[in-house]
């Protein structure tokens, strides 16, 4: 069957033959790499550098692909997802500045919403490794007192700190990599 990419849809689109929301697409048209897209996303592996790719749209519910969509790719940027080719062509047509800058600045939240997610993480994960190492060689009590522990004090109190500390730090969808509720307002 191969390796698919994934598409998400925005605006969501709706099967032909059942009226059934689609709200994502899998190709193969880039390199393989189970990776996922959205407008604005660089594509890894287009076979071209500007143009428009054809997909059909594969509804899940009546099984059917009655329909197809278009991406449109400008300099390996998804521009857009189209409904037909001559909208894709306009699409590419009409990438301006701003777009650029939006899609730019879109891209920096997410990675320093990535770094500091990894940060939080390495940082508990160090802390609790220091708070076992010190746990062996002295009173435990006196460690569990040391403010240097306070952010990892529920984690090390469980059957499994190592554990606890993973299901904390655990997106809500782990194939997508969706943040967990309300980490992302706190940011």
């Amino acid at each position: 069957m191969g390796i698919f990419d994934t598409v998400f849809l925005t605006p969501p689109r709706h099967c032909r033959n059942c009226g059934a929301e689609i709200d994502q697409v899998q190709t193969k048209a880039f390199e393989p790499g189970l990776r996922e897209y959205e407008v604005g996303d660089m594509i890894t592996g287009s076979p071209i550098v500007s143009g428009v790719i054809r997909e059909d749209l594969y509804c899940p519910t009546c099984n059917e692909t009655p329909q197809k969509v278009y991406f449109a790719i400008w300099h390996a940027l998804l521009v857009g997802v189209c409904d037909d080719v001559d909208t894709a062509e306009t699409r590419i047509r009409d990438v301006d500045r701003a777009e650029l800058l939006d899609y730019l600045a879109q891209h920096q939240q997410n990675a320093l919403q990535w770094h500091d997610r990894f940060s939080r993480l390495y940082g508990e994960l160090q802390n609790l490794h220091d708070y076992e190492q010190r746990s062996k060689l002295g009173s435990d009590d006196a460690v569990r007192e040391n403010p240097k522990f306070f952010r990892i004090r529920e984690f090390v109190n469980s059957e499994d700190p190592l554990g606890a500390l993973i299901a904390a730090n655990k997106p809500v969808n782990p194939e997508d990599e969706t943040e967990v509720a309300g980490e992302e307002e706190s940011g």
